[in-house]
């Protein structure tokens, strides 16, 4: 017991109604087995006083992974029936909201793997969760935006939302601080967001760093007029890059697969590209 009383401690859960009774290594995963129980509380309803009854169905609830491995933490908790009333209650525990099956660690865990604008997918198969529930997770947060203030130099970019679906990011250049994040980068979503600024303010912006995507060129000089457009330098050299990697293929093309000139081009390609930073 000493030892399970370690491993509560060793996770954090400082609930000392939750008693672990089992641990098991199931191979895939680990599990934790045990029961959340304490006094009878005063009935809700009708403020009399209620008495242990039995135990609910035991709930499965994911917890952050530990020692490489995702951890399971099967809990049974207490219920309590009023003796006025009849009224039923389930004891609540700071480890899980009430009504929820995912734990308050597992829940901050996914706002601080969004926030570092990780794909859900990936969230959900290191935390061992459903996409869903990363989803439903993103629609919490509510983002405050200050209609009468821009950044002088911003950065536009689109990432990988959810599988098959690219989205649109706006940054401050300088700050990092995330301008907004838009579900899809066509321009009327794009138009419409920008929009809601007055002209005044977007007529401060000075300078917008993107990609090579061209339908963002003239919306972004509809919308700020004043700014400059600058393509990143990520994306310069790795246009160069692609196409001297072509003239290297049509080049080594013209050669028998058996010369010395073909193998010659085909297995030093990063001389080109030395070349080329050169």
């Amino acid at each position: 017991m000493e030892q399970l009383n370690l491993i509560t401690n060793f996770l954090r859960i400082k609930d000392k109604n939750i008693t672990i009774t089992d641990e098991y290594d199931m191979g895939t995963h680990l599990e934790l087995h045990g029961h959340l129980d304490y006094t009878a509380p005063k009935c809700p309803k009708c403020k009399g006083q209620m008495a242990k009854y039995d135990y609910q169905k035991t709930s499965k609830i994911p917890y952050l992974e530990t020692a490489g491995y995702p951890l399971l933490i099967r809990l049974r908790k207490r219920r309590f029936k009023c003796k006025e009333c009849g009224k039923m209650a389930v004891a609540e525990t700071p480890l899980v909201k009430k009504n929820h099956q995912i734990s308050v660690a597992v829940n901050q865990k996914i706002a601080q793997l969004l926030i570092e604008n990780q794909a859900m997918q990936h969230i959900a198969h290191r935390l061992s969760i459903s996409t869903s529930s990363v989803m439903r997770k993103l629609n919490e947060f509510k983002f405050e935006t200050d209609w009468n203030t821009l950044p002088e130099v911003m950065s536009w970019d689109e990432y990988a939302f959810k599988k098959g679906k690219m989205s649109f990011i706006a940054q401050d250049f300088d700050s990092l601080n995330v301008i907004a994040i838009l579900d899809g980068r066509t321009q009327a979503t794009i138009r419409n967001h920008f929009l809601r600024y007055p002209r005044k303010v977007r007529n401060r912006v000075k300078v917008i760093t993107m990609d090579m995507f061209s339908p963002y060129y003239q919306l972004a000089k509809q919308l700020f007029p004043n700014a400059k457009i600058v393509l990143d330098r990520f994306h310069i050299v790795q246009h160069l890059s692609r196409a001297m990697n072509r003239v290297r293929i049509q080049i080594m093309n013209q050669f028998n697969r058996k010369s010395q000139e073909y193998r010659a081009l085909k297995r030093y390609w990063f001389i080109a590209l030395c070349f080329e930073c050169n």
